[in-house]
């Protein structure tokens, strides 16, 4: 059962839960039970209450902390960087405290997962950590909360100067910057079999670079689950296999409709329809998963256009995190982090692309989550 608190006078008394707790017991007890199916964040809340503390990282969290940080982090999620931390009911609360609990129980590294996730969104300005986390921040920098905090303050706080490049003496949470330009670099594992042959083709595609000795590693990005899905696209594609032909030498003639009598649709078209960025339609015209013709006569000089056969195949094969979430009517940061938990592969290409699935995958998560 979850009931509302009688209000306190002093807000040192309404941090101080367990106060509040055996302050109203005689109250608690008086109270009906109202039978209700409660959501996993309800239901843990319950047992924390009940039960006491577990194990996990997120048990050694005060309850207080980790009731609003699921909240917020969830509002954050659900709403974008631009959500404001008042004017929400009850009811969406609970919603958000869903998402943010799906991300805080599996503990420090997921959250710092869903942190980079939420930087990669479309149209979110990934330069500033402020403006990419929005009521997150602003929460999180708030003088209300106390020292209990500090735990998942220092979380985020390291997340940050990991990814962030943040100018030297620049409080981060309470922390000034050191000033070291980020590079979010992992020590680089070494490319294998499929992947080691592929090497310059990884580099052109921007998944791997050279080092100074002549050696090429991958991004730091890149993980052996985006290199395991480079491969299934090259076999799926074989004869687009190394393709880096431009898009003009690709191409049938300016005016494909005449050439092929076939429509040809512009690249921000494209990126409507497949709920992309304009510059993730243009990576996948050069690397041959969509086919582009040069459009200069039509247009201005090196105008590029897409076929619409080209777009209906992709289609069926890809779907994009956008196109999934009008589907599912979800925010696209909580899909992402159900498909990110869930394993389900990525297209390979650049962290600042909009992230597109292989359809069959999306099909089978579906399949078992029903």
């Amino acid at each position: 059962m979850l009931v509302t608190l009688p209000p306190e006078k002093f807000s040192k008394g309404a941090r101080d839960f367990s106060a509040q707790l055996r302050k109203h017991y005689g109250w608690l007890l008086d109270q009906p039970m109202i039978p209700a199916d409660l959501s996993p964040f309800e239901q843990y809340l319950t047992d924390r209450i009940l039960k006491g503390r577990g194990d996990r990282w997120i048990d050694r969290l005060e309850l207080n902390v980790v009731s609003r940080a699921c909240e917020v982090l969830g509002l954050r999620i659900a709403k974008g960087p631009d959500a404001s931390l008042a004017g929400h009911r009850g009811a969406d609360w609970v919603s958000f405290g869903g998402y943010g609990y799906d991300v805080l129980k599996d503990g420090p590294v997921a959250l710092s997962d869903c942190l980079a996730a939420l930087s990669r969104e479309d149209g979110v300005d990934g330069r500033f950590f402020g403006r990419v986390f929005g009521p997150w921040t602003t929460w999180l920098k708030s003088r209300s909360l106390g020292d209990e905090f500090e735990p998942l303050r220092d979380v985020v706080r390291r997340h940050v100067f990991d990814h962030f490049s943040v100018r030297r003496g620049v409080l981060v949470l309470g922390v000034p910057s050191e000033g070291k330009a980020s590079s979010n670099a992992e020590k680089p594992f070494p490319l294998k079999r499929f992947a080691k042959r592929n090497a310059e083709d990884l580099v052109r595609r921007g998944l791997a670079k050279r080092q100074p000795d002549g050696s090429i590693v991958p991004m730091g990005f890149v993980t052996q689950r985006m290199l395991e899905a480079y491969e299934r696209e090259k076999k799926f594609f074989p004869a687009r296999k190394g393709s880096g032909a431009s898009v003009a030498g690709e191409a049938h003639g300016a005016d494909g409709a005449a050439v092929e009598g076939e429509a040809h649709l512009s690249i921000s078209a494209v990126a409507q329809k497949l709920r992309v960025t304009a510059k993730t339609v243009g990576y996948l015209v050069e690397n041959g998963l969509l086919h582009g013709a040069d459009a200069s006569e039509l247009y201005r000089r090196g105008a590029t256009v897409v076929t619409a056969g080209s777009l209906m195949q992709f289609r069926e094969i890809f779907i994009s995190l956008g196109e999934l979430a009008d589907v599912a009517r979800r925010p696209q940061g909580a899909l992402s982090m159900k498909l990110r938990n869930a394993d389900v592969a990525l297209l390979a290409m650049p962290h600042d692309l909009s992230r597109i699935f292989w359809r069959e995958d999306v099909r089978a998560y579906v399949a078992t989550e029903q």
